[in-house]
């Protein structure tokens, strides 16, 4: 039986895999609002943080790779790798840390933080890996890079939180019956 249960792990992954790359294709042509996000965290809180950190990584390769708008440049490729991997980490933390059974208005902040501080984390290592190339290391135009940005980061970060802290916890509660399968 051990042996089915990690073809069932690995299958779920590769699903959930598809699943994140899928949504992250649903708002693609609105800048900065995104899904994908959200589901490399579900992904994460569904199958533990290790699997949630490959899933990410995975996810946000394809995402890349494949994106219609062309793929990205390695340095950024790396750092939104990096960033999903966090995210589905964090996932898998938070179904340990049972935010899940606290009162709505805490667990309505926690998800909404969460959200928040995984969307800061994104923004500023993209840019960074983005800017450092762009501007050959020269600070001023690093700077310059984050305060013309600083619109899309504050969308990014505003659809990200409520996308965290109002659905996440609704369809989370939902898909409970997956993890205690």
């Amino acid at each position: 039986m051990q042996h089915r249960a990690g073809y069932y792990n690995w299958l779920l992954a590769a699903l959930l895999v598809a699943l994140s790359v899928t949504v992250g294709y649903l708002f693609i042509a609105i800048p900065n609002v995104e899904m994908f996000t959200a589901a490399v965290f579900v992904s994460g809180f569904l199958t533990g943080p290790g699997r949630g950190a490959l899933i990410g990584a995975a996810a946000a390769l394809l995402f890349s790779l494949f994106n219609p708008y062309g793929a990205a440049a390695p340095p950024l490729l790396l750092t939104q790798i990096i960033s999903m991997a966090l995210t589905g980490l964090a996932g898998g933390l938070v179904q340990r840390a049972h935010w899940l059974e606290r009162p709505v208005w805490i667990r309505t902040a926690l998800f909404g933080g969460a959200g928040l501080l995984l969307t800061l984390i994104y923004d500023v290592l993209t840019t960074l890996s983005f800017a450092i190339i762009m501007a050959g290391g020269d600070a001023a135009k690093v700077w310059a890079s984050f305060v013309y940005g600083m619109a899309f980061y504050g969308l990014h970060m505003i659809s990200n939180t409520l996308i965290f802290a109002l659905l996440l916890p609704l369809l989370l509660e939902r898909l409970r019956f997956i993890i205690t399968r």
